[in-house]
């Protein structure tokens, strides 16, 4: 299962859009825990090891009930006196386990355009032992038999440019949720450029002039050049989907967000 990054067993579905509001996530738990790099090669031998077991395993007992994803990105103090994005992702996610009690190894790949700073697993509100292996963090989940777990994931991450000749950044996710139990009955996904927006009402691009401050609509017209997958809506300054009642088990889309970097 691969929850955006974070594998056990990959796969994708088709889904439908809903027209009600997207919810708002709760703060952060737990403290990030640093790698373990002496138990990290038994650790991964293990893990591939119970690989093979996980697709029928995940398949039959566990259900991915729901998903609620959430991307903030924000501008701060870079280097030399300039600003650079960071990207603040809270994933949340709600499993319901129909067998006897299962313990799975999953990792999350770091992606070299986008480094963490800062990275945390807690489940059910406790924080799980997290070891770094290369660009992956690895660790256990403990599903409960016959009872419901919330996986939360914080992390954040440095968002490096695509082009600096061009001043282009982006960021992306690989967006999969099949290999459960279906159904998934709602899978959010939430991009908060609100604190973007506002960084460019201050200090906007050149060119701008005496011009009266953009709106949000303007800002997502002129500034934010690439948004996919299609079909998203705009409620106040995010850009949301919502899929309901997910029963397909293969494929995957990219969640992707490209923008003129004015500040570089």
């Amino acid at each position: 299962m691969k929850l955006s990054g974070r594998l056990v067993l990959e796969t994708v579905a088709l889904a439908f859009f809903s027209a009600a509001s997207p919810p708002l996530p709760g703060r952060p738990e737990g403290k990030r825990v640093d790698g373990l790099p002496q138990q990290g090669l038994a650790f991964l031998f293990f893990a591939l090891a119970i690989l093979c077991a996980a697709p029928s395993l995940c398949a039959q007992r566990i259900q991915l009930v729901s998903v609620r994803k959430y991307y903030t990105l924000s501008l701060s103090s870079g280097e030399n006196g300039g600003r650079e994005p960071l990207l603040r992702e809270i994933f949340l996610y709600r499993f319901r386990n129909f067998g006897s009690t299962a313990v799975l190894p999953t990792y999350h790949d770091e992606l070299p355009q986008q480094p963490y700073l800062e990275y945390r697993d807690s489940i059910d509100g406790k924080s799980l032992p997290v070891s770094r292996i290369g660009n992956r963090y690895w660790d256990y989940l403990t599903f409960r038999g016959g009872r419901s777990t919330e996986l939360r994931t914080d992390t954040l991450q440095r968002v490096l440019p695509r082009d600096p000749r061009q001043k282009i950044d982006f960021f992306e996710d690989s967006i999969q949720w099949g290999g459960w139990r279906p159904p998934i009955n709602d899978y959010w996904i939430v991009v908060d450029l609100g604190k973007m927006y506002a960084s460019f009402r201050q200090a906007p691009a050149f060119g701008m002039g005496g011009a009266p401050p953009p709106t949000f609509q303007e800002f997502l017209t002129n500034q934010v050049t690439r948004v996919l997958p299609a079909g998203y809506r705009i409620q106040g300054s995010t850009v949301w989907w919502h899929f309901q009642r997910v029963y397909a088990l293969q494929g995957n889309t990219t969640l992707h967000v490209e923008w003129k970097a004015w500040y570089r």
